[in-house]
């Protein structure tokens, strides 16, 4: 039970004793529920993370939430902690209907509960009322947590709020698609990568003599997606919606303007409007056709059914489809997939877009609501503050984990790489886990491909993390949904409604705090008024821009024909010419999107980029074959010259007095290591342009045929050594594995 935040001290006391009562009388039945269902195999292992609680909270009591479909599993792993924790935990039941209100309600109310479950884009809101614990020392303090192999996206998504921790991700949401190619390319139908993909399917089974799938007589779906508003159908919509509205990276947004804060519906209104009808012709080629509102678990019986072609939901509900693919009689025929795209190119064009992947399409996955983590109550006590943050831990353990991934009735997934990068071999215990319940060896590496590309995209999209942000979505965008669904209004009319609940919302709660906030949580420098000032220079800043930048140009041009002589990197005395050779590949995450966000930025940073690259390599009298855009090409002498340079490189990097803009452009924003002590200022992590470099050694001999690793030749146009073979082709396919920041070695 969760307390009113109005109820007096007496109410609230006996009130904690009749929960507690009857939370206490109740504990081995639901224990003995949780064991009879769910059986860890991996319960008893002795990991390093365990072993630092063991035994740690003998005596100590605390109160959690579980939300209730995920009450069986999570009982277990309380069962499990206690055994080896010594603690006593109380569940707490949720129900997504009233989540956020009793979490709300309990923070300025009885605070009664030790550890909330929370989506990430509730954190502002909790975070601003004083509620959250923050925990960015503890990560970094835990043993054998290893924070870092949490995607980056999760991290800031999920776990991060001005530049502090306050979260432990259980899970990452993202919504993905998993269709049936028996339907789709067995008919003669396109795989699904763009959203015109699945019109094209809507069409053909909309068509009498296609509809009936399943052979019952009885016209089925083209899709199975959630459209209830009290379920995911919100999460629906804006993932749907995404690729169309958010095309230049995380950093653009797709809820408002970042400058007039404008809602998206009247920001990009002919593009919103689209996204309308497209979304409406889904929603009338789904269950909600003849049932109305349906929740997920109803369209996923629809889908077990054999009534369905495609079908849209989170990873944890997704599992439990393909786990029972077997008894649903759809060996071989269920695929794992991203979210079709808005196309941009070819005929079926909407507008042109610079993240386009290979299939021809803008993929903006879209982490709803930031995903799903635990989080620690400000006003719990110290020693239960600690026993509630070792569970969160005891979740997330690294090592067995990936267990929890697997498990068909778990819906966690703390999105890590290693469980990601583990499924490149089927023998592998990730691996085994997937094909124990049922996953088919084809899908492995359809599960490793969606993840990271959901997780690891340039394009992704942060769900909206200002105050109210439940309001916007369930006031100010579900009802007139839902009645567009129905019929009840146009697509015109849909869009200006929402609109104008959007707006009056972020009257309540204030244009400037939200815009504010909003700006933040992309990453973008602080909102900055137009000033009287600078409409009276309109006249005269173009005229001297044209004339600064020639002599701009004038100036670089020398300088760059100078760097040979400021930095010795193309003296050939230092080019490695027999022997072993270490060859060094760099290149720059994201630029493609950096430059489209800001080229004077970008070439300002660039200049930066060169300078410090060049400077390390002068210093380690290196050699700079080459440049090819914004990477760099360089062999060294040895591997140890090539190791120590790469690492001056990282860090000469990461303290670069880089344009303040460059904070607000994607891919380089300011990451923060854990700090050790509350009072030490964090550590920058990643700052700045976001530089991958990949190192490999090979012998010299003249021509591959003699089995050498490197050839080189001198270049009588460029007076300079170029490096060719298979070390080369190494090299630059390593650093191409890597993430920015990261230098990898072999």
């Amino acid at each position: 039970m969760l307390f009113p935040s109005h109820a007096g001290g007496l109410m609230r006391w006996l009130l904690f004793c009749w929960t507690t009562a009857t939370l206490t009388s109740h504990r081995e039945s639901f224990q003995a529920q949780a064991q009879s269902v769910v059986v860890d195999p991996f319960a008893n292992v002795s990991t390093p993370l365990r072993e630092s609680m063991r035994n740690a909270h003998q005596g100590v009591t605390i109160n959690i939430q579980v939300l209730d479909f995920m009450q069986d599993y999570m009982l277990t792993k309380v069962a499990n902690y206690e055994a080896l924790t010594g603690a006593k935990i109380n569940s707490i039941p949720a129900t997504q209907a009233s989540w956020f209100d009793d979490i709300e309600e309990d923070i300025n109310g009885a605070g009664f509960i030790d550890l909330y479950a929370v989506f990430g884009n509730w954190i502002p809101t909790f975070v601003e009322q004083n509620g959250l614990l923050e925990v960015t020392e503890e990560v970094g303090n835990a043993v054998g947590l290893d924070w870092f192999d949490i995607m980056a996206g999760v991290r800031q998504g999920v776990a991060s709020y001005r530049e502090r921790v306050w979260t432990v991700p259980l899970d990452g949401d993202v919504i993905i698609m998993l269709y049936r190619s028996d339907l789709v390319e067995g008919r003669g139908l396109n795989p699904p990568k763009t959203w015109d993909d699945v019109l094209d399917i809507i069409e053909y089974y909309s068509q009498p003599e296609n509809a009936d799938i399943n052979g019952d007589g009885v016209a089925d779906f083209a899709n199975c997606f959630s459209t209830a508003e009290n379920d995911i159908a919100g999460t629906m919509f804006w993932s749907i919606a995404s690729s169309f509205l958010q095309t230049k990276g995380t950093a653009q947004g797709t809820f408002f303007d970042p400058e007039s804060f404008d809602p998206i519906s009247e920001w990009k209104k002919e593009e919103f409007l689209h996204v309308l009808e497209v979304y409406n012709k889904l929603v009338q080629s789904s269950p909600f056709r003849d049932q109305g509102p349906l929740g997920w678990g109803g369209n996923l019986a629809e889908f077990e059914a054999g009534r369905c072609v495609l079908w849209y939901n989170y990873p944890g509900p997704t599992r439990i489809l393909v786990s029972n693919q077997a008894a649903n009689n759809m060996t071989g025929v269920l695929n794992y997939a991203p979210l079709p795209g808005m196309a941009c190119e070819g005929d079926d064009a909407f507008i042109k877009c610079p993240f386009v992947s290979d299939d021809g399409a803008n993929h903006a996955p879209f982490l709803a609501s930031g995903g799903m983590s635990y989080v620690v109550s400000a006003r719990s006590s110290e020693v239960k503050q600690k026993a509630a943050l070792d569970f969160s831990f005891y979740i997330s353990d690294p090592a067995v984990s990936f267990w929890d991934v697997a498990f068909p009735g778990s819906f966690l997934d703390p999105l890590r790489r290693r469980h990601t990068a583990s499924l490149s071999n089927p023998t592998s215990p990730s691996s085994q886990a997937f094909l124990q319940y049922g996953w088919e060896e084809r899908q492995l590496p359809q599960i490793k491909d969606v993840t990271e590309f959901n997780f690891l995209h340039e394009n992704y999209v942060l769900d909206l993390r200002i105050l109210g942000a439940n309001t916007y979505q369930e006031e100010g965008t579900m009802p007139h949904l839902v009645k567009m669904w129905n019929g009840e209004q146009s697509a015109e009319e849909t869009a200006d409604v929402i609109t104008a609940s959007w707006s009056e919302i972020t009257e309540k709660f204030g244009l400037n705090e939200q815009r504010a906030m909003y700006r933040e949580t992309l990453g973008l420098a602080p909102y900055m008024e137009p000033s009287t000032a600078s409409a009276r220079l309109e006249i005269i800043i173009p005229v001297v821009v044209v004339i600064s930048l020639l002599i701009l140009g004038l100036i670089a041009l020398v300088v760059k024909q100078q760097h040979i002589i400021k930095y010795k990197t193309r003296d050939i005395n230092n080019a490695p010419r027999d022997g072993l050779v270490a060859l060094i590949f760099t290149d720059i995450e994201g630029s493609t999107a950096l430059w489209d966000a800001s080229k004077s930025t970008m070439s300002a940073a660039l200049e930066i980029h060169h300078s410090v690259i060049r400077k390390c390599i002068d210093r380690h009298h290196a050699y700079e074959v080459k440049t090819i855009g914004d990477a760099f090409m360089v062999a060294c002498p040895s591997a140890d010259v090539a190791v120590l340079l790469a690492n001056d490189i990282q860090v000469d990097l990461l303290a670069a007095n880089w344009p303040v803009d460059l904070a607000s452009m994607p891919s380089t924003c300011v990451e923060f290591l854990p700090s050790y002590s509350r009072e030490a200022q964090p550590k920058p992590m990643f700052r700045g342009l976001r530089v991958r470099i990949g190192i490999h050694v090979g012998e010299h001999s003249d021509s591959a045929e003699e089995g050498g690793q490197v050839q080189i030749k001198y270049d009588d146009v460029t007076k300079g050594y170029d490096y060719y073979g298979p070390a080369t082709n190494a090299a630059a396919r390593i650093e191409a594995l890597g993430f920015g920041g990261q230098t990898l070695i072999s």
